[in-house]
């Protein structure tokens, strides 16, 4: 798993033990809600950035091999040694997960709304502010959801 994922994830774990929780609990969360607003947000901006960050790994990794002619050679279990079949060429990272970053995304931005959506039928966060937080996070109200 990777970190952008593993970061998000626990974001999302830790809204939802939020949404769920006792109101009194539920205030003492939305206390800190521009800590967690800028948590997600930042959760989000990783993840939106993670191929370009990758395409720098890669790009690193690729003109380091060639510039200074690396070699790796595979092990042989056989001779406990280098594998003499092997080319000794470097694999370079292999991007993956990209069906897993956007359920995480999804994931993260439903989990906050759903805590805004619970501060907001407590009474914690009036129209504006429920407005206002969904709209710092990309993602609409559901008209349903502002019935208390």
């Amino acid at each position: 798993m990777i970190y952008t994922i593993e970061k998000a994830n626990l974001i999302s774990e830790q809204l939802k033990k939020f949404t769920t929780g006792y109101t009194h609990h539920v205030v003492g969360h939305y206390s800190n809600i521009d800590f967690w607003m800028n948590e997600v947000i930042e959760a989000l901006h990783t993840i939106d950035n993670h191929k370009k960050r990758f395409d720098k790994i890669y790009d690193a990794q690729k003109n380091w091999i060639e510039e200074h002619g690396t070699v790796v050679h595979d092990y042989c279990p056989i001779c406990n040694g280098k594998c003499e079949f092997g080319d000794g060429k470097p694999t370079l990272p292999r991007l993956k997960y990209k069906t897993e970053l956007a359920d995480t995304r999804k994931d993260l931005i439903d989990s906050v709304y759903f805590f805004l959506i619970r501060c907001f039928r407590i009474g914690v966060l009036n129209n504006n502010e429920l407005y206002e937080r969904c709209n710092s996070v990309g993602t609409s109200i559901d008209p349903n959801d502002l019935i208390k």
